[in-house]
């Protein structure tokens, strides 16, 4: 259940007052497409621009996405590469 959140835009971000609080925004873009790689490994770079505006709404966010979706595709290959071969016991919903 949404609880209305993502309506309040009051603390819209932007970079210098992620920049006061310690945030840059590429390592804020990498480690939520780390989050999103680990949720979702298997989304197409359409879906995950698509997860990306969801997550970042603010206005000063939005020249991130591509920087998002390449460091999605990017983490998500090389979990392909690096995986071992097991046999799946549990299916997980699609994400998106």
């Amino acid at each position: 259940m949404l609880m209305g959140l993502e309506d309040d835009l009051t603390n819209t971000l932007d970079a210098q007052s992620c920049a006061q609080v310690g945030k840059d925004c590429r390592g804020c873009v990498r480690q939520s497409a780390e989050v999103v790689a680990l949720l979702c490994p298997a989304l197409q770079a359409t879906d995950a621009q698509r997860i990306f505006f969801r997550m970042y709404r603010q206005p000063g966010c939005e020249g991130m996405a591509r920087s998002f979706v390449r460091e999605y595709l990017c983490i998500t290959e090389q979990e392909v590469v690096f995986r071992p071969v097991r046999e799946e016991r549990y299916k997980v919903a699609v994400c998106a």
